[in-house]
């Protein structure tokens, strides 16, 4: 849905001082996140991902697949030739997709047991001692990092 925006009605018009960060999250309101990781093969990567990962498919046109990971949290595989970014070669995808949970041990036995490397070197502490988690690479190299708060920072709950 497309509306129209009026800045009068959010606290300020084109000729006042730059809008406050309050003013601006009224304004320009979050409905969902999308992560996009590009790969030669959308079928596979979404395969691993659906029955592997065991994450939620809303849709798939072969060129995009696209996955719920959590209420307005979206992972979308494209085709490394159809969209507007290229994957970076290498190693290092030089980005990760990082998965927070309160059941841990729980995605770690179920991908352990569905033989995914990278679970056999168990639970490490994390992130200067805040987090428990551990770290798998996808079918495509792009590094999925699950974690668990072991104290939910302050500006988190």
């Amino acid at each position: 849905m497309h509306r129209s925006f009026d800045w009068q009605d959010n606290g300020y018009s084109k000729a006042s001082p730059a809008p406050s960060p309050a003013a601006l999250r009224r304004a320009c309101s979050v409905e969902g996140a999308y992560t996009l990781f590009y790969y030669d093969d959308v079928p596979n990567a979404a395969r691993w991902y659906e029955d592997v990962v065991g994450f939620e498919k809303l849709l798939d046109f072969g060129w995009l697949a696209l996955f719920r990971l959590g209420q307005q949290a979206y992972l979308g595989l494209v085709s490394s030739d159809l969209g507007s970014q290229r994957p970076v070669q290498g190693d290092n995808r030089g980005v990760l997709l990082t998965i927070s949970t309160q059941d841990l041990a729980g995605w770690h036995q179920r991908l352990f047991e569905k033989g995914v490397p990278g679970t056999g070197e168990g639970l490490q502490i994390g992130c200067d001692s805040l987090t428990i988690e551990f770290k798998v690479r996808d079918p495509g190299g792009y590094t999925l990092e699950f974690f668990e708060w072991l104290e939910v920072p302050h500006g988190l709950v």
